[in-house]
């Protein structure tokens, strides 16, 4: 578990909201995972620029919701350095699920924030730095990205699956970075998409 704990989701949820940001806390917490993952430089200024640049000066609402994801980036930044990888994708629950928005699109909504930060280190950088499992932990995240989300309920199998991807995402991630920030291998991983 990371030093800085994560935000309550709903009121990260409510409060982005509220300063007219359409992203979703899960595609938040996305992004800045790429960004860190990529090793891109002067990651704060891409996070900030991605998600603060419509803020209004002294706005009591964008004020709060800044707290949040501050608080988000630290701890996504405290879970990626963790030498247990201890990365926990930052998804809704259910009582977000209430609210229209649900697990299975926070998913989706991470990968595609990941991928936009990661992106954000430039091709010929992922090109040096991954190794063969790197790059094609890359390439499922794309096609994971693109997966059509299903709507409703999700039976024991579906919610099952949805754990395996999960965790096969989570070690993905680490293994991009420990690939882009030159660590050694982070373990076997079934490449197989349930």
């Amino acid at each position: 578990m990371s030093a800085i704990e994560l935000p309550d989701y709903l009121a990260t949820f409510d409060a982005m909201r509220g300063v007219g940001l359409s992203l979703s806390p899960s595609e938040a917490q996305g992004i800045a995972a790429g960004l860190l993952a990529g090793d891109v430089s002067k990651p704060e200024c891409h996070w900030a620029e991605a998600l603060y640049a419509d803020f209004a000066e002294g706005d009591a609402l964008a004020t709060e919701a800044r707290a949040l994801l501050d608080r988000l980036y630290q701890s996504t930044v405290a879970q990626l350095t963790d030498t247990g990888f201890a990365l926990d994708l930052w998804l809704p629950g259910d009582v977000v699920a209430t609210e229209g928005y649900e697990a299975t699109e926070g998913l989706r909504d991470w990968v595609q924030g990941f991928l936009y930060g990661f992106g954000l280190a430039g091709e010929q950088a992922s090109h040096e730095h991954l190794s063969d499992e790197g790059r094609e932990a890359l390439h499922d995240m794309y096609e994971i990205g693109r997966l059509a989300v299903p709507e409703g309920v999700l039976d024991e199998e579906e919610q099952q699956a949805l754990a395996e991807l999960e965790e096969y995402i989570r070690v993905a991630v680490m293994t991009l970075y420990a690939d882009m920030h030159h660590r050694g291998p982070v373990a076997d991983v079934s490449h197989e998409i349930h």
